[in-house]
């Protein structure tokens, strides 16, 4: 009759059943957890529905199977003994090896609960970081990761821009990701990486979040002082007033530069090449449906039928490309540090050299670091040798000022700087706005495509003082007059034609 007998014993006998409960109850405790901070978070977080929706069940299922398997295993071996027992989940103290791996559950499980839900919490925290997306693991983002920071969005995180709520363009990045992740192992990437990006987030689901149509108008006055090459450093400023525009909510009217944006007519434009900078083809369709295309006599259109063209809908990426990724041409950021003294304009010449030392070729970031005081210095020792001492602390200053615009616009390395990263903000190095705007493209019926300076911006003081209560001035609008005696040249040809990104002007 004992032969027949069937034995009953704890399925929790063996130390496996304690380590994949103990992985269970850890992942669950942390699902828990992190999806309590999801309901009570006040914004979405992308990387954590990564660590909630996957690492979280991912562990938990992991403890699963860890303890199915020594359920199979207990199972298999009583077969293999010829024993009769049945395996239940009972709790059996007066089992030695039960207590034992009773206290090993218990034990791992207070450990592996505070480990997972600290680490798998801190994980998202990292992973969601600036450091994590620019420097700790993309090492190659190092020109982006570099001007990120001095730009206007550097407390955006990369994700919010980069990816955003949301599971399906999370996958894609992540997905993309894997690729950049094998060609930095395998040294393979890009120099320059390639831009603009393919699979990034249209801009109404990102930009749009804090800079809403509905505040799409307005004017906006700004000043620019240049300073001309001579060796006086001569300044020219100009009072602007930039016709933000949109829909005006005084008068109803559509107009200045954010006109492009204004839901009552949707823009679409062709372009031939990757970086969109070639564009021959451009389409406004109202909501009435009557449609203008514009394109250029001579130019050859690609056929719309071809698979391979892409037909893109203009946003505000399209002119705002470098919002948080900005390469400075050095003439700019020379302007900026003369107009803040941190170079003086008592050192002759500055502006020239500077322009030159900083468009020089270096193999490195290093020597470009180390060469540029040392030639500045010699060229004041050459041909002005009473500066050097009697401006000595100018010139220790302007030698750290132009390092430090160096090392934050030129990166050898990634064969990165303003010349390969196009800025369509405007139209002085890049053509820009002058991609539709050439007074070339015109519609089928011959009406050209707005040429006019003063629709997107009215000069209302110009002169060549850096006061600007010293300048010509008139609320009306005064005609551009370039710094230079260039005649009327500058209404025929483009600001590129002079003002290129090989000289950074």
């Amino acid at each position: 009759m004992n032969e027949n007998k069937t034995t009953r014993r704890t399925l929790f006998r063996h130390p496996l059943a304690a380590v994949g409960g103990a992985l269970f109850i850890a992942g669950g405790a942390l699902f828990i957890v992190l999806l309590l901070i999801t309901f009570t978070a006040p914004a979405e977080n992308p990387y954590r529905a990564l660590v909630t929706f996957i690492l979280a069940p991912f562990i938990i299922t992991l403890g699963a199977v860890l303890f199915l398997i020594s359920v199979w295993l207990q199972v298999r071996n009583a077969r293999v003994r010829g024993e009769k027992v049945r395996f239940n989940l009972r709790i059996d103290p007066t089992d030695p090896k039960y207590m034992r791996n009773l206290w090993l559950f218990l034990s791992l499980v207070a450990a592996l609960v505070i480990i997972v839900i600290y680490s798998g919490t801190k994980a998202y925290d990292a992973t969601d970081s600036v450091t994590f997306c620019g420097a700790t693991c993309h090492t190659v983002m190092r020109p982006e990761f570099t001007t990120y920071h001095e730009s206007s969005h550097a407390r955006v995180h990369c994700v919010d821009c980069h990816i955003g709520p949301g599971a399906s363009f999370w996958v894609k990045s992540k997905i993309d990701g894997l690729r950049q992740v094998w060609k930095t192992i395998f040294n393979t990437y890009e120099r320059p990486i390639k831009t603009p990006i393919e699979n990034l987030r249209p801009a109404q689901q990102t930009c749009e979040q804090c800079h809403w149509p509905n505040k799409f108008y307005g004017d906006n006055l700004v000043t620019h002082t240049f300073y001309r090459t001579d060796e006086k450093n001569s300044p020219w400023t100009i009072n602007m007033l930039v016709k933000i525009g949109g829909g005006n909510p005084r008068t109803g009217a559509l107009e200045g530069i954010h006109w492009h944006m204004v839901v009552s007519t949707q823009i679409e434009y062709m372009a031939t090449d990757f970086e969109r900078q070639d564009i021959p083809w451009v389409r406004a369709i109202t909501l009435d449906g009557d449609t203008a295309i514009f394109t250029r006599p001579g130019d050859s259109i690609p056929s719309l039928d071809d698979p391979n063209v892409e037909v893109r809908r203009f946003d505000c990426m399209d002119c705002h490309n470098r919002p948080s990724h900005d390469f400075t041409p050095p003439a700019i950021a020379l302007n900026l540090a003369l107009s803040s003294r941190r170079l003086s304009p008592d050192l002759p010449y500055i502006r020239k050299v500077g322009l030159d030392l900083l468009n020089a070729s270096y193999d490195t970031k290093e020597q470009g670091d180390d060469s540029i005081p040392v030639q500045l210095m010699e060229y004041y020792r050459k041909n002005y040798p009473q500066i050097v001492d009697s401006s000595r602390g100018a010139l220790e200053q302007a030698q750290k000022t132009l390092v430090t615009i160096y090392d934050e616009s030129f990166f050898p390395s990634m064969n990165t700087d303003y010349r390969g990263r196009f800025n369509n903000l405007g139209h002085f190095v890049n053509d820009g706005c002058f991609r539709c705007h050439d007074g070339e493209m015109k519609d089928q019926n011959g009406n050209p495509l707005s040429h006019d300076c003063n629709t997107c911006h009215l000069i209302v003081a110009q002169g060549p003082s850096e006061k600007v209560d010293s300048l010509q001035a008139s609320i009306e609008g005064l005609e551009f007059k370039h710094p230079e005696d260039i005649g009327g040249a500058w209404q025929e040809a483009k600001c590129t034609m002079c003002h290129d990104p090989e000289s950074g002007y």
